[in-house]
């Protein structure tokens, strides 16, 4: 059995585990970013929504290639259809093209020094005395170890890292998604993402309505817990119930899993950490990831070089990412999923009468896991009995 040796191995080249390798390739590292897909970026699971922020940490530039269409604001429905308008100001960003853009930043990775092993699947972490010590993985028909110092697993929700070197098999909480790319619509505004709330279109969840261009838009929805039918059955409906899609020709069917429960207990442990999907980095109100994976990415890298380099690669050093990444991110996520508990008490007339008293800044604070108790004590000084008692509870625990 071939046995390689690097300092650091990444499993994963979704944007979390190339900004990894890009940031310990540029410390000096010998890095190897293994992919299991034939091609980085594809298939595409996504929405394909990201922020301006989130494109400039990426530290790509918004050009054609990577940016399908420019978003100028977002509308989010409450269940009798009534809407708030959030502008370009206050949520400027993109619907990219996450292909590109994940390939973009593989291509950055290897630029700056790291390895990109295509077609190669991660089986399970070697561990020597409990550390992580590297990966046996299959390439083609042939099992290969590959030892480093650290092991950053970024092979997303189902980590194959994350399982078998200890820190966590499932979520407590999780949405199913599912969307259509359609094309030949004649959409008026394409320059405006829409989120639809409520049962009515998505048990536990929301939909949405990302334009690429005039003519085509990912439309899509993610169900939690108190669904009845599988989530493409109401994708299905709410792409009837609209005008505008029923006739949209779908050219792409994807979907996919997302944790909504918050970040796994633990990151990481000796020889071995977790970034993005596969360490419940996303913001659980919106299952948006990509930023957040990103900037977790960065850290890990930074982190990992750190203490191959001290020769001390255990969970005690490597810790310090965990660290680093609660200062901002890791307490938007926790304030994001208590969002998510106070709003499952919600019924669709709740959320309408919630409308009639939430405002656009509030709507984008508690989306993003911030400024969520003081948001919450502007509801409750104009918001009907219910809705104060609802935001109480919340208060409260």
């Amino acid at each position: 059995m071939p046995v390689l040796d690097y300092d650091i191995v990444i499993v994963g080249a979704g944007p979390a585990g190339s900004m990894a390798a890009r940031a310990a390739a540029e410390k000096g590292m010998r890095v190897l970013l293994i992919e299991e897909h034939p091609q980085v970026g594809v298939p595409v699971n996504c929405a394909e929504g990201l922020s301006a922020n989130g494109l400039r940490d990426a530290g790509i530039s918004p050009s054609p290639e990577v940016v399908s269409q420019e978003v100028k604001g977002v509308r989010v429905y409450a269940p009798n259809g009534k809407y708030l308008e959030l502008p370009s100001s206050e949520r400027a960003g993109y619907t990219i093209n996450r292909d590109i853009f994940d390939r973009r930043l593989a291509e950055m990775a290897v630029e700056d020094g790291a390895e990109l092993m295509l077609e190669t699947r991660a089986l399970r972490v070697v561990k020597e005395e409990g550390r992580v010590t590297g990966v046996l993985a299959k390439r083609g028909g042939e099992i290969m170890e590959i030892r480093a110092g650290v092991v950053i697993g970024a092979d997303g929700f189902s980590s194959i890292v994350r399982r078998t070197a200890g820190l966590g098999r499932w979520y407590t909480d999780v949405a199913t998604c599912a969307q259509f790319r359609l094309a030949g619509l004649h959409l008026e505004e394409p320059e405006i993402s829409e989120f639809y709330v409520g049962a009515k279109y998505a048990p536990g969840g929301y939909a949405w309505v990302f334009p690429k261009s005039r003519e085509v838009a990912n439309v899509g929805l993610g169900v939690r817990r108190i669904h009845k039918k599988p989530a493409i059955e109401y994708l299905k409906d709410f792409v009837k119930a609209d005008p505008r899609l029923r006739s949209g020709k779908p050219i792409l069917v994807n979907g996919g899993v997302t944790p909504v429960s918050g970040l796994v207990e633990q990151m990481t442990g000796d020889g071995v950490m977790l970034v993005g999907d596969a360490a419940g980095q996303l913001i659980p109100v919106t299952g948006a990831g990509v930023h957040a994976g990103i900037v977790a990415g960065r850290i890990a890298g930074e982190v990992a070089a750190e203490a191959v380099q001290s020769g001390d690669v255990s969970r005690r050093t490597l810790r310090e990412y965990e660290v680093r990444y609660a200062v901002e991110w890791g307490e938007r996520i926790r304030k994001s999923r208590r969002v998510v508990e106070m709003l499952d008490r919600f019924g669709d007339e709740d959320l309408n009468t919630l409308a009639e008293v939430i405002t656009e800044r509030d709507i984008l604070d508690l989306a993003n896991g911030r400024n969520t108790t003081r948001v919450l004590a502007r509801l409750l000084r104009r918001a009907p009995l219910k809705i104060m008692k609802m935001a109480l509870i919340y208060l409260s625990t």
